[in-house]
């Protein structure tokens, strides 16, 4: 019997009925709090830009710093469940998660935010990847299907309610108020940790590699500086961004190595023995890159060049989420009946096809083309994560199945992170270049007037930027062919062990 099996028998010995339902109910209010921040923050943006006047660079910085640390603990995660327990870290995590949350609140400057939220961040990828492997843990295994789906439609109502209620707070009150929510949310999941046993079950896991630790913070930041710094400037031309990329990139290759070569290393790499993770590792990596970018860039344009407050902004994104959760829920029921390419190519077509209409939204009355681009979008995110995260768990062992998870959940935030840095530069890129070849003297009409040169350049820009990202995503469809099939949902066991996963 492997560790995972005697763990997972051993979890469920201890939690049944009220007990179970409480520690379950914990964990998905622990992973919609994360949710629920990562969406009101971006709608909040352009506002809080203004309040410490700052431009989209700060933005980028708010977002990237809460990925990039996210990064560095997610790989972790494995090794400080074995070490410490799943209960204490979480409970750890959580009261780090809130306490940076206040922190953000009342931060007097953009640099005690850009902490606060490096803080907030670094506590996030710990909750993630152990609450989704808890939750696998305190359940059996024909349970894991259904528990993950109620899962995954839970962390969905984040993007559901989370821009409706983040321009709300941020038109009402103040963008503080949207970190200062996270406190009622973090008592009430940690109170709900109780019946998670305390005991460390098996051999108390060994001492981990501080110097992989220390090379992947190094990897990460260099990586986080190289994009920021990339904004606005030429990378190639840069001795200092050529400096940080080059520092990223033996960093993280020293963390690669000295995991593959020593027996403490911060994560077990047998996870990469299996194709469909690899596969699906990529995957996750580009649709981070992609996906997450547009919950970043469509408050900007909706409060930028068409000039609508945060509530509209808010509103215009919820329809993503609430078609995501529903599609979801609708793949937890069909996900072992079809071949899961089929539905990751139907999600690929239909995301580009998406990113293709906000690019050609008019320049006047674009709420209701906006609001049918997010609806599409959320419906092709639905059919891409789930099959995804299922051939990535289905047939990797339980015993590196909360290792999988957290290197799953480095490479998403790694993902979003770059692709957050990559389209600001290519949205300030754009803007120049639009700025450059504008005629002078007329600019196309937003709304009832005529707008000035700055704004109808914007506007196209913001259209270059999701072109790119349409054509992006189809270029990346052949690579779903490669994926090894799965029968009856699970190549091993004949249903699959992981039936949801949470968008970027």
């Amino acid at each position: 019997m492997s560790r995972g099996e005697g763990e997972d028998k051993s979890a469920n010995a201890v939690l049944a009925g009220f007990a179970l339902r409480e520690a379950s109910i914990a964990l998905m209010i622990a992973t919609a709090m994360q949710a629920f921040d990562a969406t009101m923050v971006n709608v909040a943006l352009p506002r809080l830009e203004a309040t410490f006047g700052q431009s989209i660079a700060l933005g980028s910085w708010v977002m990237t710093s809460y990925l990039c640390a996210a990064a560095v603990t997610a790989p972790l995660t494995g090794w400080l469940r074995r070490r410490y327990g799943a209960r204490q870290i979480l409970a750890g995590a959580i009261f780090l998660f809130v306490s940076a949350s206040l922190f953000c609140a009342v931060a007097p400057s953009a640099q005690i935010l850009i902490l606060g939220r490096f803080f907030q961040g670094g506590a996030a990828g710990l909750i993630q990847p152990l609450a989704q492997a808890t939750l696998l843990d305190i359940h059996p295994k024909r349970e894991h299907g259904r528990v993950l789906a109620f899962w995954g439609a839970t962390i969905m109502t984040g993007p559901v309610l989370g821009p409706a209620l983040g321009g709300v707070l941020t038109d009402l009150a103040s963008w503080r108020w949207i970190f200062a929510i996270n406190l009622p949310l973090g008592l009430l999941a940690a109170a709900g940790l109780r019946p998670l046993p305390k005991a460390i079950e098996g051999p108390r896991e060994a001492g981990v590699d501080l110097r992989a630790i220390i090379f992947l913070a190094l990897g990460v930041g260099a990586l986080q500086l190289a994009l920021e710094r990339s904004i606005g400037n030429n990378p190639l031309k840069s001795i200092e961004i050529i400096g940080e990329g080059s520092i990223a990139a033996f960093a993280l290759s020293a963390v690669g190595l000295r995991s593959l070569r020593t027996q403490l290393g911060i994560f077990k790499f047998d996870v990469f023995k299996d194709v469909n993770f690899c596969i699906s590792s990529f995957y996750t990596f580009m649709i981070g890159a992609l996906l997450f970018s547009t919950i970043v860039l469509l408050p900007a344009l909706v409060q930028g060049p068409f000039g609508r407050d945060a509530t509209t902004a808010g509103l215009l994104l919820a329809p993503r989420g609430l078609m995501t959760l529903l599609t979801m829920l609708f793949l937890a029921r069909v996900i072992g009946r079809v071949d899961h390419r089929i539905f990751l190519l139907i999600g690929f077509v239909m995301t580009a096809a998406a990113l293709e209409l906000v690019a050609g939204a008019p320049q006047s009355g674009a709420e209701g083309w906006l609001a049918l681009s997010s609806a599409l979008l959320g419906a092709g995110v639905g059919l891409l994560f789930t099959p995804l995260s299922t051939l990535a768990f289905s047939t990797l062992p339980e015993a590196v199945r909360a290792d999988g998870a957290g290197v799953y959940s480095l490479l998403r935030q790694l993902g979003s992170a770059t692709g957050v840095a990559v389209l600001a530069a290519l949205l300030q890129s754009r803007i120049g270049a639009h700025l450059g070849s504008l005629a002078p003297r007329g600019a196309p009409r937003f709304g009832s007037s005529f707008a000035p040169p700055i704004a109808a350049g914007t506007f196209a820009a913001y259209a270059d930027c999701f072109r790119w990202m349409a054509l992006a995503t189809l270029a990346i469809i052949p690579g779903i062919f490669i994926f090894r099939v799965l029968k009856g949902g699970s190549e091993k066991s004949g249903r699959p062990q992981s039936a949801s996963s949470p968008p970027p």
